[in-house]
């Protein structure tokens, strides 16, 4: 395994486990709320917006590495009746129309996470988060999904180039 494959398994499984810790962090505080609520009476107040943020940390935070494992959903029932060639063809196609639109919504999550730092913007919730903070993970967990197509793409090729894709 290269270096550069080594590095985006690296982040993959990054991905991965802060986004196990994010699902782990989100049933400790419902849990909390909700016992709090029935059994004491109180309330954490931001349960609700912070299971909202860890949400989004483990839906971008996963991607990856559900890329890696084949967990996204596709269209089985047409795909399997591509062999091959073909199949490679389709594998490729549908991985660079991926990349261009990732990259494209990666760079603008960035632009999108600098403004909301430097214009200083936080939620209306009496904690008041930074929004920049769970944006973060929104651009981390692209930018690591990018990686992860990319890894992809080169893994068509080097399969191509190494013939163990049978021409139909």
């Amino acid at each position: 395994m290269s270096y550069i494959q080594r590095i985006i398994a690296l982040l993959t499984n990054l991905g991965l486990w802060i986004s196990g810790v994010a699902v782990l962090f989100m049933v400790f505080l419902i849990t909390l709320e909700v016992a709090g609520r029935k059994l004491f009476g109180f309330s954490t107040l931001v349960a609700d917006e912070f299971s909202g943020y860890l949400l989004v940390v483990t839906t971008f935070m996963g991607g990856a590495y559900t890329l890696k494992t084949k967990g996204f959903t596709r269209m089985e029932t047409i795909y399997n009746r591509f062999k091959g060639g073909s199949r490679w063809m389709i594998d490729l196609a549908f991985s660079l129309v991926s990349l261009v639109f990732l990259t494209v919504v990666d760079y603008w999550l960035w632009v999108h996470i600098l403004s909301s730092y430097r214009s200083g913007l936080t939620s209306i919730s009496i904690f008041q988060t930074p929004l920049y903070i769970p944006q973060l993970f929104m651009g981390i967990g692209v930018t690591f999904l990018v990686c992860q197509v990319v890894l992809e793409i080169a893994g068509l090729f080097l399969a191509r180039k190494t013939n163990h894709i049978v021409e139909v």
